[in-house]
């Protein structure tokens, strides 16, 4: 997670002020809900599955730091609010402006929306490249390394990145169309060394194999997909892949 200046001097010095895992944890809670007032009761629930007793104290803290860092970055303009609310056990509350389109998740989600509509256009070059602009967006997997935060926020992160790994087999898929057949298989081995049990890369590698005329290694995949899952989970392959494969078995390139 990256907060960008207008001035690139002053990145640096605001990646200093984020260097707390959980004041980045705060960051990515009020960036989740932009726009909207989190109270200090509901930070303290995302950031710790179990809070510690200084819990309000840590999160005055910690929103200290991410005010510093915004107000660094841009000191003119006013990123984060606070309302106290006397007397209510939420111990106040912060909310973070942010405009429409500033946030890369946001353009991410609209980017892969309107590659949706190309692909059902039948713009198959306009897709890929705009799948390939949300793509890179990313520079990392959300809130794996550099935040701390509870299980129930991880999980939302991780929402992220199921989406992102949906987009990538979408580009996937549309460069097989395009005919990137051997140049794809590097890519999918290397999506499936992260993520073994998904049955798409599995059929995208058997595709580029096969449309690359290696009808033994599409194949060979199959079976090694087939051994992974009956050694690690006791089944078979779905439907869709066992289909993939035979069609691969009887040359049937119109299936394939």
């Amino acid at each position: 997670m990256v907060v960008w200046s207008a001035d690139p001097s002053r990145n640096e010095g605001v990646e200093r002020r984020l260097s707390e895992n959980k004041a980045r944890g705060t960051l990515a809670i009020l960036l989740l809900r932009a726009n909207q007032f989190v109270t200090q009761t509901q930070l303290s629930q995302l950031l710790w599955d179990t809070p510690p007793d200084s819990a309000r104290s840590n999160i005055r803290s910690y929103v200290a730091r991410v005010r510093k860092a915004l107000d660094f970055a841009d000191p003119n303009v006013p990123r984060l609010s606070s309302v106290k609310r006397g007397g209510q056990s939420d111990g106040g509350s912060y909310r973070l402006r942010v405009d429409p389109m500033e946030l890369d998740a946001d353009v991410f989600v609209r980017l892969v929306r309107h590659a949706g509509e190309e692909t059902r256009a039948g713009a198959t070059t306009n897709a890929a490249a705009t799948l390939r602009l949300a793509l890179g967006l990313w520079r990392g997997d959300a809130g794996h390394t550099d935040l701390a935060v509870a299980d129930i926020l991880r999980a939302q992160l991780d929402a992220l990145n199921q989406l992102r790994l949906v987009a990538h087999e979408d580009l996937l898929s549309l460069q097989l169309r395009l005919g990137e057949h051997r140049l794809l298989i590097p890519e999918i081995r290397a999506l499936l060394a992260e993520n073994p049990m998904r049955e798409g890369l599995w059929a995208h590698l058997m595709r580029a194999y096969y449309r690359s005329g290696d009808i033994g290694a599409a194949l060979n995949a199959y079976q090694e997909f087939w051994r992974m899952l009956d050694r690690n989970l006791g089944v078979q392959p779905g439907a869709m892949l066992q289909q993939l494969h035979r069609s691969i078995l009887h040359r049937d390139d119109d299936s394939v």
